[in-house]
């Protein structure tokens, strides 16, 4: 693709995951790739460090055998981690941590494992628990185990298809990684530079206009010339506002919100423990991850759908209780009261495929990529494997 004699490259917009993903699938295509961001790399996948402590945007996990992490097998991308310590969890029943009801699990996991989940396309994760003959106990728990796998409260607003897919993922393998998920930014944008990609920090994009094949890319100095476009800023609204036609789809749906209480311990004996009647959890991430100093711990704490923020934290500080850690215990805490688990809830009558598509109608060699993108995947899932797919795409208009 040539314009005026020059050469004209793939600009991204975004360096969160979908954003490194498309770019350094692109640049690995063959293409001259720019990626834009606006702070910092990394988006919500950044690792904060304090006081020796490593904390992740909240909880998260990689799934081992989802989409995304055969998108960075593709890349290129190491993905050291450890399993997510269940041997020993608890169950937060009454508001006290009781033995984790294994039979009901069981019970629940024999029930959904068999599942078509595209079989119960239109329907709600309340809708088929409500169906799945599970009663009682049984059904808190399938209902506490579809919260931890997609971090969603409202299962009346949950697409079965999703529900039942996370929960199937999640038994063939969660990890906590090492170092946080700043190590998947390393390792992103590792590939990408290696690629030859150019990574242009606090560098926002203001607008995109001109024509296909021409496309300007407006930046707050200056204004970029491209063959093709990929806007992954993170929400849908902000995405809107760069397309040069406006959105090409129709209204998203809600966020997806949580509260989450972050925790530095002096020791490191926590346990895993779910919220069976409640929308609450906690789980250890160091260990058995590498992101504490020598002894200590890191915790985190979540409640799906947050309330309001001083009844949400004095909530999670009482489950904090309720296990047996102490205020002296703690090194470093941090509230988030208010995170961002995913930007796009879709409704159960849409499914993954009412999702806007990486491709824009009427803007050719301008694309989207998020994790509310596309049909592939939930969370970081989607969000990689729609990075990937508009990266495929832009390379193909320069190649």
């Amino acid at each position: 693709m040539h314009a005026n004699g020059r050469n004209l490259p793939v600009v991204v917009a975004g360096a969160g995951l979908a954003g490194l993903a498309a770019g350094a699938t692109a640049a690995l295509a063959g293409a001259r790739v720019i990626i834009l961001e606006s702070s910092l790399a990394g988006g919500r996948a950044r690792t904060q460090k304090c006081d020796g402590f490593q904390f992740n945007e909240g909880p998260r996990a990689l799934y081992q055998d989802g989409a995304g992490a055969r998108v960075l097998s593709r890349l290129g991308v190491m993905t050291p981690g450890h399993p997510a310590p269940l041997q020993t969890a608890r169950a937060l029943i009454g508001g006290a941590p009781r033995p984790f009801p294994a039979a009901q699990y069981a019970r629940v996991i024999a029930q959904m494992s068999p599942v078509v989940p595209g079989e119960w396309a239109g329907a709600s994760a309340a809708e088929w628990i409500d169906s799945s003959g599970l009663r009682g106990d049984a059904a808190m728990v399938a209902a506490a185990a579809v919260r931890v796998t997609t971090y969603v409260a409202d299962l009346d607003r949950l697409p079965a298809s999703v529900a039942i897919t996370q929960v199937q993922t999640s038994l063939r393998g969660v990890s906590y990684l090492d170092g946080g998920w700043q190590s998947l930014v390393r390792g992103l944008t590792s590939t990408a530079w290696a690629a030859g990609a150019e990574i242009r920090q606090h560098g926002r994009v203001e607008q995109v206009t001109g024509r296909p094949g021409a496309w300007e890319v407006h930046t707050t100095s200056d204004v970029i010339q491209a063959a093709a476009v990929v806007i992954a800023v993170g929400r849908p609204a902000a995405a809107a506002r760069l397309l040069p036609a406006g959105p090409q789809w129709e209204p998203p749906g809600p966020p997806v919100l949580a509260a989450c209480l972050d925790m530095g311990l002096r020791h490191a004996d926590a346990r895993f423990v779910l919220g069976i009647d409640e929308p609450l959890y906690m789980s250890p991430h160091a260990p058995p991850g590498d992101l504490a100093p020598a002894g200590c711990g890191l915790v985190h704490l979540l409640r799906y759908g947050p309330t309001k923020p001083a009844a949400d934290r004095d909530q999670l500080w009482a489950f904090a209780s309720a296990t047996g850690i102490r205020h002296d215990d703690v090194v470093v805490d941090r509230f988030l009261p208010r995170m961002t688990v995913v930007n796009h809830l879709p409704l159960p009558c849409e499914g993954l495929t009412g999702r806007p598509p990486v491709v824009v109608p009427g803007s050719p060699g301008v694309f989207i990529a998020g994790d509310w993108v596309g049909p592939d995947g939930w969370l970081a899932d989607c969000s990689l494997s729609s990075g990937e797919r508009a990266g495929q795409l832009a390379a193909r208009v320069v190649t």
